[in-house]
């Protein structure tokens, strides 16, 4: 049986929106999934989803937890470039960047590191549960939240 509503509930001193990392922030963040976003009428896209594993700061001075609110990091990277790309690699370029920063691999030939494989969905199987550090960006404007500015391989990182 419904009961009529006999409280009076603050909610005006609280805030819905969702924490931003704060600018510049070297996160470690885990790959927890990774699949094809298709687009209707457009380039379908990789999707990367990362978790947080390590606290971090946001832009209003407090902290984010692994696993709270703000601790998702998805980053959607086209499968195509657009035809007047200035590098109509650029793409395939930051897929790459991923793979290397998740696996501590390289382009072909580097001196100290395995060569980077193909992405293939058995690749994505390795890929799943990986780290990397990523250095985060705020961004601004029609949509605000965070991206990913740069990749590293945690090992690479000195501490």
């Amino acid at each position: 049986m419904n009961k009529p509503l006999t409280i009076n509930l603050s909610t005006s001193a609280v805030s819905t929106a969702i924490p931003i990392i704060a600018d510049k922030t070297q996160a470690r963040l885990r790959l927890t999934s990774l699949d094809v976003q298709e687009k209707e009428g457009g380039s379908d896209s990789l999707k990367f989803v990362f978790e947080l594993t390590h606290p971090v700061p946001d832009t209003q001075g407090s902290t984010i937890h692994p696993g709270g609110l703000g601790s998702k990091v998805v980053e959607f990277i086209p499968l195509t470039a657009k035809p007047d790309a200035k590098d109509p690699m650029w793409n395939v370029k930051k897929i790459a960047t991923r793979i290397d920063a998740l696996l501590g691999t390289a382009d072909a030939g580097h001196p100290n590191k395995p060569v980077r494989p193909d992405l293939s969905g058995e690749l994505v199987g390795q890929l799943l549960g990986k780290e990397l550090i990523a250095i985060i960006k705020v961004k601004t404007g029609e949509y605000s939240g965070n991206e990913i500015a740069t990749v590293m391989f945690p090992d690479d990182v000195k501490a």
